[in-house]
């Protein structure tokens, strides 16, 4: 798995992208082929704002937060993508129990 980085009006820390990469592994755990996962950093005036987008066997999950610090910006959007995962996993198990 490949996992990208950018960052916008921030300066790039060692430390930010190792909290990424332990959302990025935890999200990983829902997926058995994650192709790649890109992570945005921005901040906008007083707006630390957190993206990220993951491709993977069953498709691409996007999420975005703002938070007061890029930590909990990254925590959102976690929780935020593991509901979409969650989601879409549910949506296809009916699928295909329906025949």
């Amino acid at each position: 798995m490949e996992t990208s980085y950018h960052f916008q009006n921030i300066d790039s820390s060692d430390a930010l992208k190792e909290y990424a990469d332990k959302v990025v592994d935890k999200l990983s755990s829902h997926f058995s082929n994650l192709q790649n996962a890109t992570v945005h950093f921005k901040v906008e005036k007083i707006n630390q704002i957190a993206e990220i987008t993951i491709n993977g066997d069953s498709g691409q999950f996007v999420a975005e937060e703002k938070a007061e610090t890029m930590y909990a910006a990254l925590d959102l959007v976690e929780k935020k993508l593991e509901k979409q995962i969650k989601k879409h996993k549910e949506k296809n198990l009916g699928k295909n129990q329906r025949g």
